[in-house]
């Protein structure tokens, strides 16, 4: 998190990671892993960095093999013991240190294992680390396939037994951990259960590490557990450090009653974000964030992220005057080429002299598909000398937009690396600017680097919280997007420059749609009504925080641990929403992968003949029952209905493997059409062609089904040497049917029967029939060859 980035940035950094958790837990295999195909069976032992990259509170540990308590012997025989996938493994190297991690671990003896896992002419690297002083496994990715070993649904053990599970394989993996120690994240974004019926079963949990008693925001443990009750993953993150007093000096009460006393919420056009993209607007009550930062439980002060006092919680905007210099953008209509577009950022920004255009990709914009960007980079030397840190080099990078010219960011250091900053020298003839001027030269770059910025933007002030950064290296400027008079959330733009003025850094938020938003800036729920309605969804708890470890505004904040009363949302009453200030009802801002735990049920399958299967694909949410819980199982369903089927069976978060690519139209289906991501994602895996012209909104034929089943399940090749199966000729409407190999495949697998005599081919499919049959392919796991739904 960064101080005075976002406003709000409280809430939306924890969304943020929690999806970033569930995301990296279930990353496949062949997505995750770095393949190695090196033949190589001989152990390494290399002495690892001396120090630390990464400055904090504590000193480094050296990595010095003399100490090591713990030998790399010990630590491979542990890792092998703990994941019997490992016994056919072999080691290619072994090394004192690690530099896996950014920011760099401060505790720099641990064993960095390679591992090979080689399958037929395929080789598979990854990597464990193992603390060189304890023993405690760090981390392990089992990241190759296991197929004879996969675990479909049903799973063999339940959610509650892969707990029992992961908590045991912890005591053993971390023997420095104490079972009572761990304390599991309720928070469903953390702990999930892969809800998939596609794809191997899979457990994910998160623990806290108590620490004197008290959860801890810097030390945790992740782990995930596969349906056959093997653990898969492991992960140990500690900072090594320094923990300070648990007795706090001001109570609980006395912490509530500062929160109740500052606690403040503000009107905003919030974006309602669906498949990662935003997808509606409303006009809401959000907290203000710097009221939700946490108080520092030994001094009784608030603290911002950087774990400074909070001196003033008054936020104002202020306008943003117009300057002469204003953005235009370009009026060619051809794009421009990677010179031009360095060339705009090499006049407005500062890129050190020693650092030339090395890197220069067309691509498309991430927050925005239908735009092209220029992704640039600055490095030392035709051969990027000046690596720093952890292994990172010293760059400079943006994006511009290659049609218009306006530059979406700039960062002096790409990677944001952190340790000593390399003082830069003053550019001829200049001097160093005040307070006054530095924010003169602010507001003059914001109006030539952003389109109409005096009329769409307004600086974000803090009372008597300096505009200085926190090293004093330079200065830093916040401006929030507004419409209608109304800031708009998530849409702020960050700019930092050095003493002399030069820009080093530029940022932001950008959303689209805001010029499109209708909704008048008029609220029906008063902001002492929204107040206390928030209140209603707070608790304050006693906890450790880590602050710091990252770069906010080109500074890096060096990581300490605090003991804090941190404000947090109350878990039984629902996620990260925001008020309607319209309607006076909560809604969620995200959907992430946890939501899809609230149970659902229906109200008309009792009785069904599919009632199982039905329920089942409910409980999955593959099919969701209507505002009155109704699923209407006899209703026929569409093509693009049956793709959406299939997606969500397989990908509960289908759609959002494609928010940021550009999107043109799939097998005849355009961008706008709702059945759009469900058409890409089935021709992505050949489920469909794209070449194709599909019909999605018309009815589904059983002949249709059968097609499209014979392409899923990969068997186009089977089908037409079926052709000729006296299958399909005993049906008495066999000259009705024209695909009789894709007919008779389906029959066999037995995915689709005969009605006395009769296939039927023209008869269209109901959401009970489509449901038998997925609950059908589902249960033909690990029985095809072929990999199901994959």
């Amino acid at each position: 998190m960064k101080s005075n980035s976002a406003l709000f940035v409280h809430q939306t950094a924890k969304t943020v990671l929690i999806a970033s958790v569930a995301l990296a837990l279930l990353l496949p295999p062949d997505l995750a892993a770095a393949e190695n195909i090196s033949d190589s069976s001989e152990t390494v032992v290399t002495q690892g960095s001396t120090q630390s990259a990464t400055p904090t509170s504590t000193t480094a540990t050296e990595a010095d093999a003399t100490k090591a308590k713990f030998t790399q012997e010990q630590a491979i025989a542990k890792l092998r013991e703990l994941f019997p996938a490992l016994k056919d493994a072999t080691v290619n190297n072994v090394q004192l240190g690690s530099s896996q991690s950014y920011p760099a671990s401060t505790n720099q003896m641990i064993w960095n294992i390679q591992w090979q896992i080689q399958e037929g002419n395929i080789g598979h690297g990854f990597s464990s680390e193992v603390d060189a002083n304890n023993g405690d496994i760090i981390n392990t990715y089992l990241s190759f396939s296991q197929e004879k070993n996969e675990s479909y649904y049903p799973p063999k053990i339940s959610k509650t037994q892969a707990l029992e599970i992961a908590k045991a394989f912890v005591v053993k993996a971390a023997s420095a951990v104490k079972s009572s120690d761990l304390k599991l994240e309720e928070n469903a974004g953390y702990n999930y259960y892969t809800n998939t019926l596609f794809g191997p079963v899979q457990y994910g949990y998160n623990f806290s590490i108590l620490k004197n008693g008290i959860p801890s925001g810097s030390d945790s443990i992740n782990i995930i557990v596969d349906g056959n009750g093997n653990v898969t993953q492991f992960s140990k993150s500690s900072q090594g450090l320094e923990y300070p007093s648990s007795v706090p000096k001001i109570t609980l009460e006395q912490a509530q009653k500062q929160f109740a006393e500052q606690f403040d919420v503000g009107l905003f056009y919030t974006p309602i974000y669906k498949n990662g993209r935003p997808n509606n607007w409303i006009l809401s009550w959000r907290p203000i964030e710097q009221t939700l930062y946490p108080i520092d439980a030994l001094t009784g002060k608030r603290i911002d992220n950087e774990g400074k006092e909070w001196v003033s919680n008054k936020v104002a905007y202020s306008e943003v005057v117009k300057s002469k210099d204003v953005f235009q953008a370009r009026s060619s209509n051809t794009e421009l080429s990677a010179k031009e577009a360095a060339q705009l950022v090499e006049k407005v920004a500062y890129i050190p002299a020693d650092r030339k255009l090395i890197s220069q990709t067309l691509r498309n914009d991430f927050q925005d598909t239908n735009r092209k960007i220029w992704q640039l980079y600055w490095g030392g030397g035709s051969g990027n000398e000046g690596f720093i840190g952890a292994g990172y080099p010293e760059q400079s990078s943006a994006e511009i937009d290659a049609k218009t010219g306006e530059i979406l960011q700039y960062q002096i250091q790409a990677y944001g690396i952190q340790g000593t900053k390399k003082e830069e020298p003053a550019p001829a003839g200049g001097k160093m600017l005040s307070e006054a001027e530095a924010k003169v030269k602010a507001l003059s770059l914001i109006n030539s680097l952003y389109p109409q910025a005096s009329q769409k933007l307004k600086l974000v002030e803090y009372g008597d919280n300096l505009s200085k950064t926190s090293d004093g290296s330079g200065y830093r400027y916040q401006f929030i997007r507004y419409h209608k008079g109304i800031p708009v959330s998530d849409s702020t733009i960050t700019l930092s420059l050095d003493l002399y003025g030069r820009l080093v850094s530029y940022m932001g938020n950008r959303i689209n749609g805001i010029d499109e938003i209708t909704l008048e800036p008029e609220a029906t729920i008063s902001k002492k009504e929204a107040l206390e309605s928030y209140k209603l969804k707070y608790q304050t708890k006693l906890k450790y925080t880590q602050v710091g470890g990252y770069n906010t505004y080109n500074t890096y904040v060096t990581p300490k641990v605090k003991l804090v009363y941190d404000t947090v949302v109350d878990e039984s009453n629902g996620f990260y929403q925001v008020l309607d200030a319209t309607t006076g009802k909560w809604g969620a801002v995200y959907e992430y992968l946890g939501q899809q735990d609230i149970q659902l049920s229906a109200t008309d399958i009792k009785g069904h003949a599919a009632e199982q299967e039905l329920s089942e694909l409910v409980s999955r949410h593959v099919i969701t029952p209507d505002a009155d819980g109704k699923v209407n199982p006899d209703q026929e369903i569409t093509v693009g209905d049956w793709l959406t089927y299939l997606a969500k069976a397989s990908n509960p978060n289908f759609s959002n493997f494609y928010s940021n690519n550009e999107r043109k139209p799939v097998a005849g289906v355009k961008p706008e059409n709702p059945y759009y991501d469900a058409v890409n994602y089935s021709a992505d895996r050949k489920w469909i062609s794209k070449d194709e012209v599909l019909q999605v909104e018309g009815k589904l034929t059983r002949e249709q089904l059968a097609v499209l089943l014979a392409n899923f399940l990969k068997y186009n090749k089977l089908t037409a040497y079926l052709d000729k199966d006296v299958t399909v000729s005993q049906f008495s409407d066999s000259s009705a049917i024209n695909n009789k190999g894709a007919v008779a495949l389906v029959v066999k697998l037995g995915l689709l029967k005969d009605d006395n005599g009769k296939f039927n081919p023209q008869q269209t499919v109901t959401k009970a029939a489509a449901a038998s049959v997925i609950m059908k392919l589902v249960e033909l796991q690990g029985k095809t060859d072929q990999i199901i739904g994959q």
